[in-house]
């Protein structure tokens, strides 16, 4: 068994004839019949081996069983006109399927099957509680169907012959394709490029909304559905649908090797870097939507079934990627969801993950340091850089360096092997950008891309870095006074400094050329005096925004406004329109410490708000945001001379 996606592996044409056998030293033979079309290759299938794949149907309800080895293709009639959703339990010879036009989970006991096609009664079935069923994924005897009807999980236990409902879990956004890794659901998020993790899900499911423990962004898909794992390779393989008015050529599908280490190593809010991926598109494809994906981890192949096209295809010789042909390509009309089984590779979910880091990072405009709290652990260190003053941060872990916004360099700041400093060491920049800046007062990171806040001219700084340098891609003047940003997906949000607004730059990466850029939409948000600070949660949907309140007032005028469900609040508020103080919850008061907190971060894991409070020289943390307004004490208080700029890595 192989941990890449590197080897060719895959065999078409004359198999009806004949079989080849070609012995390999690591297993990886294959076989596929001639008369389900794709290209001819010198290695073949093991001999005896199960490999079997089973495609639902969303325009007949159908089974399609091919087997691999056999070189045979069968289709099992069932009651359904639509299924989406399916699983293969090999101890009891079922095929489980989502049905979209009963809206139940059904059985199908395909014990005695033949190589012939055939129609099959339900053996069982659970009760019409679905809406519209996307997919299914299966731990152990528990069955979880992701519906996009209205958005949710419906979790299943599977006794006997009963599929009984024990939670419907409300999904805060659009669903379609799920996934075990060992105890936690991958979800990815529809209508985007985003995946979504539930950590120990079966344990913490619960009837109501249930938020994500973390969501990322997969640069470079337009729009996902499909996705499968594999915990032998610790591959995680998800589909791009592309523009999905386009059925015919625009789609692809993104391998990402050693997935543990690298999701487990982004923070929430994070962006996985095209160059941590293998895409999979192009004309030679033959994918235009592919809705589902499967993994064969013993012989590296990538299964599709691909709606769009009317294709069930197959992947091997992956290499790097790219316009590559599928080696298995047979025709089926209205293909939806797919599964694949064999003896090697059933059950093959991996591990959960371990538990991860909760570290804030701090900077200051009074010497320049770094400061890290390692807020599980309750310790810091405090690292000298070569700043002497900064604002403006970021940590990546997958990567372990750190970026700064130097004030007193004017440039922006690359420090690798970060995580490895001690408490109390000088450290100099890996390399630095150009001294383009003027006064800069927050930067937003996305992927490779960093942008940077500067109040002298009211302008965003684009940069690019690769590790070893930063490139300077644009210069936006902007029309009027900059603080803070931070990033919404693709939207850039920008607090409007002099004031309570909040400016929405839609698809900012959209705009290459400089240019006075301006705001899509401008809004204000009732209660503030001033603005700041500003973060964004994109597992919690969350905004929180900070008011100084009177510049003037360092002591005890300050305040936080947190925003939950904020996708809903802004799409809801027009542009120039007003989002509501009812709409809010407001923290302030003598109590509070906040005179003029001028940046923030949120902990999803603990809705817990940390506030960098300048004018009281404080670090500060209030939890239970959500609930928690007026004038409350801070549950964390730390000295911090000159705090400004804060970033929280949460892993």
């Amino acid at each position: 068994m192989k941990h890449t996606l590197t080897t060719s592996i895959f065999k078409m044409g004359l198999l009806s004839m004949f079989m080849v056998m070609v012995s390999c030293d690591e297993d990886d033979n294959s076989m596929m019949p001639d008369d389900m079309g794709g290209n001819d290759d010198d290695e073949m299938v093991e001999e005896g081996r199960r490999a079997e794949l089973y495609v639902t149907n969303n325009e007949n309800g159908d089974i399609t069983k091919f087997d691999i080895t056999n070189d045979t293709q069968l289709t099992i009639g069932t009651s359904s006109t639509a299924a989406e959703g399916i699983y293969y339990d090999a101890s009891e010879d079922l095929v489980i399927q989502a049905s979209r036009s009963s809206n139940w989970l059904e059985s199908f006991d395909v014990t005695d099957l033949l190589d012939m096609d055939l129609s099959l009664d339900i053996s069982f079935n659970g009760d019409a509680d679905l809406e519209s069923p996307r997919e299914l994924a299966v731990y152990g005897d528990y069955y979880v169907v992701a519906d996009n009807g209205s958005n949710k999980f419906f979790v299943y236990q599977k006794t006997g012959t009963t599929f009984s409902l024990q939670t419907t879990v409300d999904v805060p956004f659009p669903v379609w394709g799920i996934t075990f890794k060992g105890g936690d659901l991958y979800a990815v998020v529809d209508i985007s490029s985003d995946l979504a993790v539930y950590y120990d899900f079966l344990d913490k499911a619960m009837d109501g909304t249930m938020y994500p423990d973390k969501r990322v962004t997969i640069e470079g898909i337009v729009r996902t559905h499909g996705l499968t794992y594999s915990g032998s390779d610790d591959v995680m393989v998800m589909t791009d649908i592309g523009d999905a008015a386009n059925t015919d050529d625009d789609g692809g599908f993104h391998i990402i090797n050693d997935f543990s280490l690298k999701f487990d190593a982004l923070s929430d809010g994070d962006v996985l870097t095209t160059d941590n991926q293998i895409r999979v598109a192009g004309s030679s494809t033959v994918m235009g939507n592919p809705i589902d994906v499967a993994y064969d981890s013993e012989m590296d192949i990538v299964y599709v079934s691909d709606i769009g096209t009317s294709k069930v295809l197959g992947f091997s010789s992956i290499g790097s990627g790219g316009n590559i042909a599928p080696t298995f390509n047979v025709d089926l009309t209205a293909a939806s969801s797919i599964y694949f089984s064999s003896d090697e590779t059933d059950g093959d979910m991996g591990d959960s993950s371990e538990m991860g880091m909760t570290q804030l990072y701090t900077t200051s405009t009074a010497n320049g340091d770094v400061v890290v709290y390692d807020l599980l652990n309750s310790t810091s260190k405090t690292i000298i850089t070569g700043s002497t003053a900064s604002e403006g941060i970021y940590y990546s872990g997958l990567n372990d360096y750190l970026i700064q916004a130097s004030r007193s360099n004017l440039t922006v700041e690359y420090y690798g092997g970060f995580g490895f400093n001690s408490d109390g060491v000088m450290v100099d920049a890996d390399f630095s950008s150009t001294a383009d800046l003027m006064s800069p007062r927050e930067i937003a990171v996305y992927g490779n891309k960093v942008v940077v806040s500067d109040n002298m001219d009211h302008t965003f700084y684009v940069y690019a870095q690769n590790g070893s340098s930063f490139t300077l891609m644009n210069t936006f003047d902007i029309e009027f006074d900059v603080w803070g940003i931070t990033f919404m997906g693709d939207d850039l949000l920008a607090v409007v400094d002099n004031s309570s607004d909040l400016a929405i730059f839609t698809d900012f990466f959209a705009t290459t050329e400089d240019c006075t850029l301006p705001a899509s939409k401008i809004v204000t948000i009732e209660g503030i005096v001033r603005t700041h600070g500003i973060t964004y949660s994109v597992s919690d949907d969350v905004l929180v925004m900070t008011d100084i309140g009177d510049a003037a007032n360092t002591t005890d005028d300050g305040g936080i406004h947190t925003m939950a469900n904020f996708t809903s609040l802004i799409n809801n508020t027009e542009n120039g329109g007003v989002i509501a103080l009812s709409s809010q919850k407001r923290i302030a008061g003598s109590y509070t410490q906040l005179g003029n907190p001028i940046d923030v971060a949120y902990d999803a894991k603990t809705q817990t708000v940390y506030i960098s409070e300048i004018g009281n020289g404080k670090v500060l943390g209030f939890e239970n945001c959500w609930e928690s307004e007026g004038n409350v004490y801070p549950s964390w208080s730390m000295d911090l001379a000159g705090s400004s700029s804060m970033y929280l890595y949460n892993n």
